[in-house]
């Protein structure tokens, strides 16, 4: 926006890579009855412009909120309506309120710029002496730099007031503000200054800096003004904070909507793989890429390779390297508006994304270490199984395939795991039989990769005769050690897991007997243990010795 003489510059406007002239700037004889109207603070208020980073090349600014205690407007009007007589050159006019306060600019444009040919103040017409005030440089673009000096007054006031404005572009991104956006901008930054002497004593002295952030075909829709005498460009109090409200310029605010983005899944093949959307604007589609990023690596782009009506087909390119790498995508398209609006699918790409990976896993599980039954095997069972399964992309289940005799096949699942070491189990048996088994596992990787051992599976499974066994006493515990702890004593032993005859057998539990005699004869059962330990608690404590004999009883 532009504001009073004394409190702030003109601005200029352009958007990103956008080149900004005469054509796309709302300013002009030719574009009477404009207006704009913008909040501000009515004092000074407290900013970071630290924060806010006004120097960002494709940043983001959202001022949708902000001060709001005042109120700033502008409109373009003829030179008719204002105070006159008019200076020369004068084409239209600017009417300007801030605060109450009210003034006229009188200005002019051409293509090389638009320029300030005088002001109006409280019914006064001060003409600007040349070279007068370039308020907007065309062309301008991110790096445009412009500086203005003139003087007014004299002949009204008696002395002469000197004005100087340096301008430069040097930011660009996308911003936000209470009448819309996000949309494509510049920021210009100015040093202004104000200064009038009389009779070698100063009567003004003005230095501010500001920011404006400036959009093509909307003009100026954020202002940052500095207080008086600032010496930092990054300032912490305003004495302005203009953030535009509304409008009448009625030009494309809207972005385009991308829609029906292909989602695509994880994949074994190294591509080329095809992304399409449909991309829909009023203003038509001046441009659109899609963005991929491989492994964690940086963005690249690439443009349709295939446009069917709003219908935009993209092409990510052959892989190479390893498998199992990420790829992220999003699709950015731009209007071909005098505004440029752009958007992304998802909206607040590339921070969230669409992904897929390239897997590349056809190989199955691989299994190690398998537990395989001797034939014959003298025991009733039940028979553990244990195997280690591994594969890059992890196991999604593991089961274990057995078979009695000529009976059907039946599925068990894994008993569970540790680590990569998984457990089955194959039950009982009842009477002498043939043991037909295998294992079956699934990997994790989305292709649903089968393995088996053996590897033929059912056509080629690990056999053993089971030999039904008349169950036999367990062998005796032999290594039982006794060891007193205060008042408790301590027993511990070595599981047993062999019968009399050498046979496998399963231990149910462990009878503990206890006696004081010394020579056994008053052993007593008196508990038991399903472990391979066991604790006498308060024994000792004014009691004789005691005697412990412990048996294992199977199942």
């Amino acid at each position: 926006m532009k504001t009073f003489v004394f409190v702030m510059c003109l601005a200029s406007a352009v958007m990103g890579q956008v080149t900004i002239d005469q054509s796309n700037w709302p300013y002009g004889s030719d574009q009477i009855g404009n207006y704009w109207n913008y909040f501000n603070t009515s004092s000074n208020v407290a900013v970071n412009l630290g924060t806010i980073n006004p120097l960002q090349q494709g940043g983001t600014w959202d001022f949708s909120t902000g001060p709001t205690t005042s109120t700033a407007t502008s409109e373009i009007r003829t030179v008719a309506a204002a105070p006159q007589p008019a200076p020369a050159q004068t084409t239209f006019t600017e009417y300007q309120t801030q605060g109450g306060q009210a003034q006229w600019l009188y200005e002019d444009e051409t293509a090389t710029g638009t320029f300030a040919r005088g002001v109006s103040q409280n019914g006064s017409v001060y003409p600007y002496d040349a070279p007068f005030w370039n308020i907007y440089h065309y062309p301008m673009t991110y790096g445009t730099t412009w500086s203005s000096s003139w003087t007014w007054g004299e002949e009204a006031l008696g002395v002469p007031i000197q004005e100087t404005r340096d301008c430069e572009i040097v930011g660009w991104g996308m911003v936000t503000v209470p009448f819309g956006g996000p949309m494509q901008c510049l920021v210009m930054r100015t040093l202004q200054t104000s200064y009038a002497e009389f009779m070698g004593i100063p009567i003004l002295d003005q230095l501010y800096r500001s920011y404006e952030w400036i959009v093509p075909g909307i003009g100026s829709v954020v202002a940052i003004l500095s207080v008086d005498g600032e010496t930092s460009w990054l300032f912490n109090t305003a004495s302005g904070y203009f953030r535009l409200d509304e409008t009448n310029l009625g030009g494309d605010l809207q972005p385009p909507v991308i829609a029906g983005v292909t989602d695509l899944p994880d994949s074994p093949s190294p591509g080329p793989y095809s992304v399409s959307a449909t991309i829909t604007d009023d203003s038509g589609i001046e441009s659109t890429l899609l963005y991929y990023s491989v492994d964690g690596g940086g963005y690249a782009s690439t443009g349709p390779s295939n446009v069917n009506g709003n219908i935009f087909t993209f092409e990510i390119p052959t892989l190479t390297g390893s498998p199992v790498q990420e790829v992220r995508y999003y699709i950015w398209a731009r209007d071909n508006s005098v505004n440029q609006n752009s958007a992304t699918n998802p909206a607040n790409a590339p921070t969230t994304y669409f992904s897929f990976s390239w897997i590349n896993d056809n190989l199955p599980p691989v299994f190690t270490g398998v537990t395989v039954w001797p034939s014959p095997t003298n025991f009733n069972g039940p028979y553990p199984v244990q195997a280690t399964i591994t594969d890059d992309n992890g196991i999604l289940f593991a089961s274990l395939h057995y078979r009695f005799g000529s009976g059907a096949w039946e599925e068990v699942p894994s008993g569970g795991n540790v680590g990569d070491v998984y457990s089955f189990e194959i039950p009982s048996i009842s009477a002498t039989t043939i043991v037909r088994y295998y294992l079956e596992a699934v990997d994790n990787s989305g292709f649903f990769n089968t393995g088996f051992y053996p590897a033929a599976g059912q056509s080629g499974p690990v056999v053993f005769q089971a030999v039904f066994t008349i169950p036999a006493d367990p062998r005796a515990v032999e290594d039982l050690t006794i060891v007193r702890v205060g008042d408790d004593i301590l027993l511990n032993w070595s599981p047993v897991t062999q019968d009399i005859n050498g046979n496998p057998v399963i231990i149910d539990h462990y009878d503990i007997y206890r006696g004081t005699a010394g020579d056994g004869s008053d052993l007593t059962l008196f508990d038991s243990s399903t472990t391979s330990d066991f604790t006498d608690t308060g024994v000792l404590a004014g009691q004789p010795m005691h005697q412990y004999v412990v048996i294992a009883v199977s199942q």
